[in-house]
């Protein structure tokens, strides 16, 4: 039974004297203790070893194993370091006395022995030995939380002499690193902060007030941060426990950096960006000052990105944004992460908009004269592996608190004026205006009305017939999309295709033109036009849907349709935005029966490197090359290339935008299989469709070089 479990203090007496044994027991049970007896040392050890007494009285004259040898044995016994053992001796002799001590003997009685004063003395020696069990207990606690601490401790007294000194769990480089070899905190620190922890020392002591500080330093080059907590610990000393926050200090910086500055260019981001403008309202509202809000949009630059790739395009807005910086005056600098307090702030609120801040205005030309130099900074070329491009911006400014007095009217204004610069031709500058505000409304009325029309199916295909040359026959036909307001009338595709893409509409009109052609190919099943393929053009974002071939081929197959009676184009930014994503699922779609042609041929960025991997049909010259093909001399070589590069690779070409007799006849020099214009169709419905390919295919309409039926 262990200590802990016993109602009495258990005493083992060892003595092969059984009268004295009988006595020691009628004592010590007659004090209130229990009793277990062993008559020599070998039985002493093996029941301390069962019994696990409070105490020992052991007798050293014995046979087998003598008192010292049985004492120094139970004290090798696991958890008997600190048992008291009392001897019972009846020499005297300093030698004797060593000896008990040596074996590891608490205190020894000499005999003859008063019964009655040994209780007294063993109730004595238990309770010091309970006393001291409790405090090795504690201080172990003390130690292992001590130990747990992740603070540095230090005890020092005011002339910075360090008593005690205690590394923390995570250390501290203030101290910790520097303060070997030496008795005096003071010589382990810098010498600012020596001066710092001599005041606050000395404050401490005077005031009997904890101090709480926290400061930084450099060492070898490296930024520390450290909290410090003192207090009073004596008269004459005090406690210190000092925190290196380093990590936590760099976290937080990281966490910042993140949360209100952008990976990729290191302005500060949108989040960061409307807080500075929440200040400067702040600011003007106090002084009645003034600042004002470029919004600046790069020209056609996800046209760089479907193109080259977003690796580019990312490495272009890096260099356009330190384009930014280098074109403001040295005065006015960027404020990226760190610096404050600037006159002039720039921010990416992502993609390629950027915003610039003009606080402080005194002159009100000072926006305007900003943005001039910004586009006149972005008139150079710049460079990136090897190749050179230039890269206008649309800037749109609105002040306060002229064109507003909160933060969302004047972005919102900002952008809208924005939005009129690309509108009047990109590379403009454009002041708002109240205007504007009508405008940008009417624009979301038309997104509205536009979202409307799609869920009703309230559009229209048109379709614009391709002509063999050689042949003078009509094979396949160009849907084009048309949307006639139920107010305005006619929009202009050039006008609501943007806002579709814009407001995120672009695929939801493709799956429309993809449906209504199928409608119409199942329509002229059976009839004069039962050969006619029909051509849609897809987005990149339709054509990259991961399952766009499937859909397609569902959607003919609902409508019983044959797959190569439909055709499909794609633009050469839709090409480069993925070359190997575009390749694979061009491949899926060609196994499938389809045929593809490219869209505005020369418009785009692509590589002819990889124009030879894409598995093309046809090229579709662009109609910009065409309109002056029998009088330019540079659109006439860019013709005679186009063509000549496609037949190199196997392809057909189709010529866009042919109004003239002369221009046809051009192209038939140049070898063109096909054009497409107003020359011999415009776009028409289907109603008007039906009756002119008839009439065309006639026997007895002339053919289409003698005479423009147009």
């Amino acid at each position: 039974m262990s200590p802990s479990e016993r109602n009495l203090p258990l005493v083992l007496v060892v003595d092969d004297d059984s009268t004295q044994r009988l006595l020691a027991r009628a004592a010590l049970e007659q004090a209130g203790f229990a009793v277990q007896e062993a008559e020599d040392g070998l039985a002493a050890v093996e029941s301390a070893a069962n019994d696990r007494p409070d105490l020992i009285l052991m007798d050293v004259e014995m046979p087998n194993l003598d008192g010292f040898g049985a004492c120094s044995t139970i004290r090798k016994m696991p958890d008997f370091a600190e048992t008291p053992i009392v001897m019972l001796t009846g020499r005297e002799d300093d030698e004797s006395v060593q000896s008990a001590y040596d074996s590891g003997a608490t205190d020894f009685v000499s005999k003859p022995i008063n019964w009655s004063l040994l209780a007294h003395r063993v109730r004595y020696i238990i309770r010091v030995s309970y006393v001291s069990k409790g405090l090795r207990v504690s201080e172990r606690k003390h130690r292992a939380l001590i130990r747990s601490i992740p603070d540095s401790i230090l005890v020092v007294e005011q002339d910075g002499s360090l008593l005690t000194h205690h590394r923390g769990t995570h250390g501290s480089h203030l101290i910790d690193e520097h303060l070997s070899g030496k008795s005096c905190v003071f010589e382990a620190l810098p010498e600012s902060l020596a001066d710092i922890w001599r005041r606050e020392i000395a404050g401490v002591l005077e005031t009997g007030n904890v101090w709480h500080s926290e400061n930084q330093y450099t060492s070898d080059g490296a930024k520390y941060f450290y909290e410090t907590r003192m207090m009073p610990y004596t008269q004459e000393s005090v406690l210190i426990m000092l925190r290196d926050v380093s990590a936590h200090k760099r976290s937080d910086a990281k966490v910042r950096r993140l949360a209100f500055y952008d990976t990729l260019t290191g302005l500060p981001n949108r989040q960061s960006f409307l807080i500075q403008v929440a200040e400067e309202i702040r600011d003007a509202e106090q002084c009645d000052g003034k600042f004002s809000i470029l919004y600046i949009d790069l020209d056609n630059f996800k046209r760089i990105n479907d193109s080259l790739g977003h690796s580019v395009g990312d490495a272009l807005l890096c260099g356009l944004s330190k384009r930014l910086e280098q074109c403001l005056r040295r005065d006015d600098y960027v404020a990226r992460y760190g610096r404050s307090n600037s006159h002039m702030k720039v921010a990416r609120l992502g993609g390629d908009e950027f915003t610039v801040l003009l606080s402080d205005l005194k002159d009100e030309d000072d926006p305007s004269t900003v943005a001039e130099r910004i586009q006149e900074s972005f008139q150079e070329p710049i460079n990136h592996m090897g190749q050179q491009f230039v890269i206008t911006p649309s800037i749109g400014i609105a002040n306060y608190p002229d064109d507003g007095r909160d933060i969302d009217s004047l972005v919102k204004n900002a952008d809208t004026a924005m939005y009129h610069a690309k509108a009047a031709g990109r590379n403009r500058v454009s002041l708002f205006s109240g205007t504007m505000s009508v405008r940008s409304l009417e624009r979301l009325d038309l997104e509205e009305a536009l979202r409307r029309a799609i869920d009703a199916g309230d559009l229209e295909l048109h379709f614009q017939p391709k002509l063999e040359i050689a042949t003078e026959h009509v094979n396949s036909v160009e849907a084009l999309l048309r949307w006639t307001h139920p107010e305005r009338g006619p929009v202009s595709p050039a006008k609501f295709v943007p806002i579709a893409e814009e407001a995120g509409l672009i695929i939801a009109l493709g799956d429309w033109v993809l449906q209504a052609a199928c409608r119409q190919l199942k329509e002229w099943q059976g009839g004069p036009l039962d050969d006619l393929r029909i051509a849609i053009n897809l987005s990149p974002k339709q054509f990259y849907q991961n399952d766009v071939d499937q859909q397609i081929i569902r959607a003919l197959e609902s409508h019983g349709i044959s797959k190569r009676r439909l055709e499909l184009e794609l633009t050469e930014g839709a090409l480069m935005h993925d070359v190997d994503e575009t390749i694979a699922m061009m491949k899926r779609l060609k196994a499938a029966g389809f045929n593809f042609a490219v869209d505005d041929f020369g418009t785009g960025y692509s590589s002819l490197s990889y124009l030879k991997k894409f598995p093309i049909d046809a090229l579709k010259i662009d109609r910009s090359f065409v309109q002056e093909i029998d009088c330019h001399g540079n659109d006439q070589s860019i013709c005679r290339a186009i063509i000549a590069l496609a037949h190199g690779l196997g392809m057909k070409v189709v010529a866009e935008g042919v109004e003239t007799r002369e221009q046809l006849q051009y192209l038939r020099l140049l070898d063109c299989e096909e054009i497409q214009g107003y020359f011999f169709a415009k776009p028409m419905s289907a109603m008007e469709l039906v009756p002119f390919l008839t009439r065309h295919r006639s026997k007895h309409v002339k053919p289409i070089t003698l005479a423009n039926p147009n």
